[in-house]
């Protein structure tokens, strides 16, 4: 038995590591080019892009580990049912259970890191990253806006400006929403200066040579109505509505934290619904078994479709990847409604998951 346990380790740990190093890495990418733009067009030091990606590390950790490990599992274990390996083993008097014994404890102690990511380090790792772009919006509100494309980063806001020259904007345009998304207006000025007011903590636009049009709240085109215009018109935005206050942000929470408001919830009532912290803590702890849950399915999955093509083994990765995601995004979109006990629909996709995965594996074992 140690040699198979050798040989089965050794091809899992290396296709297991190849795939979260490659996932991971192209992760970064994408998140690489969320980053770049605050800089490029601003003259902070590169090297707080690479904090603001790295900082996002484990959080993609969390996602790359349970994919990668289920990805290894599915292409060693179809590789050696198609070579009729296990059927070999099987012969010589050695159980499944026995075989896969090696795995599942990979799979529970990568499901002990991911705990110790979701409880501690991601929620660090996020506030930290908060705090920072904080401080660049502070410091160069610049950084906010790229020219060429509609920016978003102002809350209640878009805009649009062709090119600028320091701290003016060139053919301005910028539409007005309200808390459902919908546009109440817009402006489209000639020019725009951006200055930073530090002493009212507010950012203050100042439109040139500028035209407002009003919109009524049924969307109808036709019942536009021009609004004012003038030489000038300035606009403050107050900076902390680019960033919400970190202490009551639920993400940048560690377990402990949210344990702890729950617990004075319950000692004290506030009025304030407990059923976003429940949820919160419930997804967490069902999320970082993620790792188990997935080889719990994968290994009689492969197992049964002896397919030993690597590219097989990928696709159906994605597949129940995708699958398990969606089903945990359903009790995150319920957790305001405390009626539906969101902190429990959460575990869903886990026990699903895990009843599919045991049924299979008694089926496989009895081959």
């Amino acid at each position: 038995m140690t040699l198979i346990y050798h040989y089965i380790f050794k091809e899992i740990i290396v296709l297991t590591a190849a795939i979260i190093g490659v996932l991971t890495f192209l992760l970064m990418a994408v998140t690489m080019f969320r980053v770049l733009p605050l800089f490029m067009y601003s003259d902070l030091p590169m090297w707080l892009a690479a904090k603001l990606m790295f900082l996002g590390v484990p959080l993609l950790l969390t996602l790359t580990i349970p994919a990668g490990l289920l990805a290894g599992v599915m292409i060693v274990f179809g590789r050696m049912s198609s070579d009729r390996e296990l059927l070999a083993l099987k012969a010589a008097g050695i159980g499944l259970a026995p075989i896969v014994a090696p795995v599942i404890i990979m799979a529970v102690f990568l499901s002990a890191v991911d705990y110790w990511l979701v409880a501690y380090v991601v929620p660090e790792c996020q506030k930290e990253s908060s705090g920072m772009k904080h401080e660049i919006v502070t410091n160069n509100p610049m950084a906010l806006l790229s020219p060429e494309e509609v920016v978003d980063k102002i809350p209640g806001f878009k805009i649009y400006f062709s090119k600028w020259d320091g701290t003016t904007l060139d053919d301005v345009y910028l539409w007005q929403l309200d808390n459902g998304s919908r546009l109440t207006g817009s402006i489209r000025a000639d020019h725009a200066t951006i200055k930073l007011d530090m002493e009212h903590q507010q950012l203050v636009m100042t439109f040139l040579h500028e035209r407002e049009e009003n919109y009524p709240r049924d969307g109808d085109a036709m019942k536009v109505s021009p609004g004012g215009h003038g030489e000038q018109a300035p606009m403050a935005i107050p900076l902390n509505s680019f960033y919400e206050i970190v202490q009551r942000k639920l993400a940048w929470m560690t377990l402990p934290e949210i344990e702890d408001i729950i617990i004075a919830m319950q000692t004290a009532p506030t009025g304030e619904p407990a059923s976003p912290y429940l949820t919160e803590l419930q997804a967490r702890i069902s999320f970082s078994i993620t790792t188990f849950t997935f080889i719990v399915v994968g290994i009689p999955l492969a197992i049964q479709t002896q397919r030993r093509e690597t590219f097989f083994g990928i696709i159906v990765t994605f597949a129940i990847v995708l699958i398990y995601y969606v089903l945990g995004q359903i009790g995150h979109g319920l957790k305001a409604q405390a009626g539906l006990y969101p902190e429990l629909i959460i575990w869903a996709p886990n026990i699903l998951f895990q009843a599919v995965g045991a049924y299979l594996f008694y089926r496989a074992n009895q081959k």
